[in-house]
């Protein structure tokens, strides 16, 4: 240890033990990033931590149900080409099993069908996800299951500090936020909307300080708003509309007509190049950029989920 003016200081070795490690700035610039790209698109970014808010009994919880068992069944994702499945959790504080059971059966699951990727926690008995056991709990748990993404649903529910107090939520990041993010595991939170529809989420504002995007869900009829209020992702979608059909069986799917402005021409662009629509994101930004027509990844994101889904 290291002495100063008497006093004992802990140095760097004592920190690595303690999971304390500065950046290697040699490896740093040298190690390849995973691309920017979603688990839920459009709205989970893969690795990132994503709110959802709205007021009560507007089907968020049905949006999400249908998301995370389409991703883990490998089925289409709001309407867009199926994909690989991958592994979900779903911590559920607030359906019963009659409720899961008729919102699957809606959505056009059933028995024969194979959602052993969806790893589906139904009013579980855990610790509070704002204390030490319970976010250290969870976290092992989703890294068991291999999960990519966690849906907590509601927040209101997984924690026990008060709603309004700014504590609870950063303790929420301390324990269980930032155990995520560092193991590369996205979050969707479900909360919702306060008496004042201007002030957004129920409870305390620190509730938007650790996320990466929160959404404000509106509903009327059959279709669904998601208007961005927060980001520090810049290519995540300001707004993303969402039909919900009920005939064959329920199901949402993202309207193929609300893309950004600009979104038609970069794709037009990137025919032109002739970059496979199959492209990462930063393939298809650098392409553009070489060739001396860079566009901002939001537009480039946009522009080649349109080149995938076109008639």
């Amino acid at each position: 240890m290291d002495m100063r003016d008497g006093s004992e200081y802990l140095g760097p070795d004592d920190g690595a033990d303690l999971g304390m490690v500065p950046i290697d700035w040699a490896a740093f610039w040298c190690e390849e990033l995973p691309p920017e790209d979603y688990v839920l698109e459009p709205l989970v970014a893969a690795g990132r931590q994503t709110a959802i808010y709205s007021v009560a009994k507007s089907g968020k919880s049905l949006l999400a149900l249908d998301m995370a068992a389409a991703a883990a069944c490998g089925r289409s994702i709001l309407g867009q080409p199926a994909q690989e499945p991958v592994e979900v959790m779903y911590v559920d504080l607030e359906m019963t099993m009659a409720d899961l059971r008729e919102r699957l059966s809606d959505l056009g699951y059933g028995p024969d069908d194979d959602l052993s990727l969806l790893h589906y926690y139904q009013l579980p008995t855990m610790p509070p996800l704002d204390s030490e056991l319970g976010g250290e709990l969870l976290v092992s748990i989703a890294l068991v299951h291999g999960a990519k993404v966690v849906v907590i649903d509601t927040m209101a529910r997984a924690v026990s500090g008060a709603e309004n107090d700014s504590d609870t939520y950063r303790s929420f990041y301390a324990h269980t936020g930032r155990r995520l993010k560092a193991a590369g595991i996205a979050l969707l939170r479900l909360d919702h909307m306060g008496k004042d529809p201007t002030q957004g989420q129920r409870g305390s504002s620190a509730k938007v300080d650790d996320v990466d995007v929160v959404f404000r869900m509106s509903v009327d009829g059959n279709r669904i708003t998601l208007h961005r209020t927060h980001s520090r992702i810049p290519w995540v979608p300001q707004e993303v509309v969402i039909e919900r059909h009920e005939d064959p069986v329920l199901r949402h799917v993202w309207d193929a007509d609300s893309v950004p402005a600009g979104t038609h021409e970069v794709a037009l662009l990137l025919d032109d190049l002739e970059v496979p629509v199959d492209s990462q994101t930063m393939t298809a930004v650098r392409t553009l950029k070489a060739a001396g027509k860079g566009r901002r990844k939001a537009l480039v994101i946009a522009a080649q989920k349109y080149r995938r889904t076109r008639p």
